[in-house]
């Protein structure tokens, strides 16, 4: 199940939203001179979106990038 976030410009604050939200909000401010940051996250990994730009990052690559900066411990 695909869950939705709405990540906000403090660098703090998130909110859980709807996928129709999602879509709103996405297609309503991707033409902004403002655009919003926001987040689905799947099973396999999550797609962060700001305007019209957006990425898809693998949990297995994430964990990797966490690991090598320290930011997790490596339990290998």
């Amino acid at each position: 199940m695909t869950r939705y976030f709405h990540l906000y410009a403090d660098y703090k604050t998130i909110r859980e939203i709807s996928k129709e939200e999602y879509i709103h909000i996405s297609r309503g401010w991707r033409e902004s001179s403002r655009p919003r940051r926001l987040m689905a996250v799947t099973k396999t990994g999550i797609w962060v979106e700001r305007g019209n730009n957006g990425i898809w990052i693998p949990f297995d690559q994430l964990l990797e990038v966490l690991k090598s900066c320290g930011v997790i411990k490596d339990e290998g």
